[in-house]
C-alpha cells in the first residue's frame, strides 16, 4: 500500500497522517496491498475537504468528503471510496459467476458457445455457431437456456434451417427456411 498525503492551506501533522493510514487500511482488505492512494487535504475558511484518489490494477476511483471537521471529512471520503470499491468488486464477481454459469450450461447441453468473429465495417457484429442438428423439442430447451430471444438450428427431420423465436406476447414462433 502506497499512500501520498498532500495538504493545501494546511500542515499535515503526524496525527492526521496516522488517522488517514488507519482509515485506508480497511481498503486493503478489498483490493490487497498492491494499491496506491493520493490523499489531498484542503482547508478554506470553515470547509475542510478530503479528496482520495485510489489507483489499482483493476480500477481508478476518486471520492471527496467535505464537512466542517477534518477528521469527519476523511471518514466520509473513505466511506464513499469503500462503497464504490465494493460496488465495483461485486460487479466483477457477478460477471465471473455469469460467465461460469453460461459455460457450465453450454457444457451440459453439449454445445459450444458462439465465438465472436469481429465487426464488419457497417457495425454489424458477426457470430458463428457450429451446432449439431436437433429436433424442435431440443431447440426449445436450447431457447430456454440461451441469452438470445431466438435459436437457429438445422432440423433433424427435414434437414432445413429453422428459427425458433420468442414473440413479444410470450408465445413461440417457428420459421421454416
Amino acid at each position: 500500500m502506497n499512500v501520498e498525503i498532500t495538504g493545501r492551506h494546511v500542515v499535515i501533522t503526524p496525527a492526521i497522517e496516522t488517522y488517514v493510514l488507519k482509515r485506508l487500511r480497511k481498503l486493503t482488505k478489498i483490493f490487497g496491498d498492491n494499491i496506491s492512494f493520493h490523499v489531498i487535504i484542503d482547508v478554506e475558511k470553515d470547509r475542510h475537504t478530503a479528496e482520495i484518489l485510489l489507483k489499482s490494477k483493476l480500477l481508478d476511483l476518486t471520492c471527496k468528503g467535505e464537512t466542517g471537521d477534518m477528521y469527519t471529512s476523511i471518514v466520509r471520503a473513505v466511506e464513499k471510496l469503500e462503497s464504490q470499491a465494493l460496488r465495483h468488486k461485486s460487479k466483477i464477481i457477478e460477471t465471473k459467476r455469469h460467465r461460469a454459469k453460461v459455460k457450465s450450461v453450454a457444457e451440459k447441453s453439449g454445445t459450444r458457445s458462439a465465438p465472436r468473429t469481429g465487426r464488419r465495417n457497417n457495425g454489424i457484429l458477426e457470430e458463428e455457431a457450429h451446432k449439431k442438428p436437433m429436433g424442435v423439442e431440443e431447440a426449445l430447451l436450447e431457447l430456454g437456456q440461451s441469452e438470445y430471444p431466438f435459436v437457429v438450428f438445422r432440423n433433424v427431420d427435414s434437414g432445413a434451417v429453422n428459427v425458433l423465436y420468442r414473440r413479444k406476447d410470450g408465445s413461440l414462433g417457428l420459421i421454416h427456411a
